[in-house]
């Protein structure tokens, strides 16, 4: 997780009362190469299918291929998207959500340039939890 996030996830649980923060992990979709490499790259290069140049663009249609979301029907919108890079997994992207019972998920997708395209090697997600302050509880301390 990137530092915005971190921060963003420190700031969010001071806000709410929460002493601490931490995540749940769901399971990791491993994928391949994809086996129509040729075809994808020759259609981005056409014009036909642009967005195989933008990591976010291909995050995107990962996550709504390889997962069930609630936003699935939604526009894209490049804003929900933040590309990171850590030197042990390479570049990744990351989105948001939070659902209207107030939990936090975190969707992840590490992705691959090869010549002039992206293509994603992975989807995961995250649950984000608060843990409440004591002193919220009513107990002291």
């Amino acid at each position: 997780m990137g530092r915005s996030s971190r921060a963003f996830l420190l700031i969010a649980g001071a806000l709410a009362g929460c002493a601490e923060t931490y995540e749940t992990f769901g399971n990791d979709r491993n994928l391949e190469f994809p086996e129509d490499f040729e075809i994808r790259a020759r259609r981005f290069r056409s014009g036909e299918e642009p967005w195989h140049g933008d990591p976010k663009r291909v995050a995107d249609f990962a996550i709504r291929t390889f997962l069930d979301v609630p936003w699935k029907a939604d526009p894209y919108l490049a804003r929900d998207y933040e590309l990171l890079n850590k030197p042990e997994w390479g570049d990744y992207v990351i989105r948001g959500y939070v659902y209207p019972s107030g939990h936090e998920m975190r969707y992840r997708v590490k992705v691959r340039r090869h010549q002039d395209i992206w293509y994603p090697v992975q989807v995961s997600y995250y649950k984000v939890h608060g843990l409440p302050d004591d002193r919220d509880s009513g107990r002291s301390p």
